[in-house]
């Protein structure tokens, strides 16, 4: 990690917070952990500049205008917009209007954050994203309020807003759930098909040539409506079929591969591997040790 390196312009009202939290260090182990937390009005010369910091800050703007600099881009924040940045990378952020640039804020950390900052940054293409209500302001406010003091439950608290948070920060990507009258009567039986086949040899060109769908659309309005690419739904239906198959039967992984309509053995392995960190046979004897004990 970089020497820590910081710049401020501490150029807030006397109405801001600003909250230094000390959180139970057997907590910090397994939780996400607030480490400052805060609501600010600054003024237009209001800066912060800074690199090696060991922590993740998520910044909401409730109103005015700031720019952050990071990884070699400029965003823009105007009021609904959020960003979620590693604060070991070099990064500055300032007032970019003539007015007050106000945000709600939270300094962090934890086992899987930097996990979660790596998804966030894959999911939106940079480090700022535009919220669509303000559910992530208001879980901010609440995390700022509950740290104001040190308590038995803020920790706990803490960990769930947290959470809360970040979930909301995934969602903002991710694809609308519709209901079942929402969804075209074409996709819904191509959702039974592969229920029924996926052991099958199944494929975007054989499902749009039976179901009468020119493929690019399928692809399109498939991925629109469940939320997953139609290969990756199949693929996920065969690995946890597999799973089951590896629990409970003795079948070698040769047979099991063949079962999913995989002629490679190879492949099947690796794609499994891709999805459980485990190789088939190695899924199996984690299993079998475990109804050993």
């Amino acid at each position: 990690m970089s020497e820590l390196f910081e710049n401020l312009s501490n150029s807030w009202t006397a109405a801001s917070e600003r909250n230094f939290v000390t959180p139970l260090n057997e907590l910090k182990n397994f939780l996400f952990y607030v480490q400052e937390v805060g609501v600010f009005s600054t003024y237009p010369n209001y800066s912060a500049e800074r690199m090696g910091l060991n922590s993740f800050l998520i910044l909401h703007t409730a109103g005015g205008t700031g720019n952050l600099l990071y990884g070699g881009r400029t965003y823009v924040l105007n009021a609904g917009d959020v960003f979620f940045i590693d604060c070991t990378e070099k990064h500055k952020y300032f007032n970019a209007g003539g007015e007050n640039w106000e945000f709600e804020w939270v300094h962090f950390n934890g086992p899987n954050a930097q996990a979660c900052f790596h998804y966030f940054l894959a999911q939106n293409q940079g480090v700022a994203a535009r919220t669509q209500s303000d559910s992530v302001r208001r879980l901010l406010l609440r995390l700022n309020r509950i740290n104001k003091a040190p308590s038995a439950q803020a920790d706990i608290l803490s960990f769930r807003i947290l959470s809360q948070i970040i979930s909301e920060l995934f969602l903002l990507k991710a694809a609308p759930a519709y209901t079942k009258n929402e969804i075209p009567e074409v996709i819904l039986d191509i959702l039974n098909e592969i229920d029924r086949s996926f052991c099958s040899r199944l494929s975007l060109e054989s499902l749009a040539k039976k179901f009468s769908v020119n493929p690019y659309v399928l692809s399109r309005n498939f991925k629109k409506y469940v939320g997953l690419g139609l290969k990756t739904y199949i693929i996920q239906k065969r690995i946890s079929y597999a799973k089951e198959l590896l629990r409970f039967t003795d079948k070698p992984v040769s047979e099991i591969a063949e079962t999913l309509c995989y002629e490679n053995d190879e492949h099947f392995i690796a794609l499994f591997k891709s999805y459980e960190h485990l190789t088939p046979l190695s899924f199996r004897k984690k299993w079998q040790s475990n109804q050993n004990r």
